[in-house]
């Protein structure tokens, strides 16, 4: 193991808080997951507890982030109904 599991939630926290630099609440908004972002073209979103969904593409917008790969996370988070603040329907 890397990390502890004690250390996951506060992790969790931060990735939710800056994990997508000055882009997060819109990401929080529209896709609720926590995420971290790499200059690279990396993002990794967790599902507490259930998985985590990753893609790359070099593409960057004006925030550092990937273009695709936020695209491809947000459609299968949406497919997956993962949004951890999205209402039961």
């Amino acid at each position: 193991r890397v990390i502890t599991a004690g250390h996951v939630p506060f992790i969790l926290a931060e990735m939710a808080m800056s994990g997508l630099y000055d882009s997060t609440g819109d990401w929080q908004y529209n896709v609720g997951l926590p995420a971290k972002s790499g200059v690279s073209g990396g993002i990794v979103a967790v599902v507490p507890g259930k998985m985590a969904i990753a893609a790359f593409s070099p593409s960057l917008d004006k925030y550092g982030n990937s273009v695709r790969a936020q695209k491809a996370i947000a459609f299968i988070a949406n497919e997956l109904n993962a949004n951890l603040f999205a209402g039961a329907n």
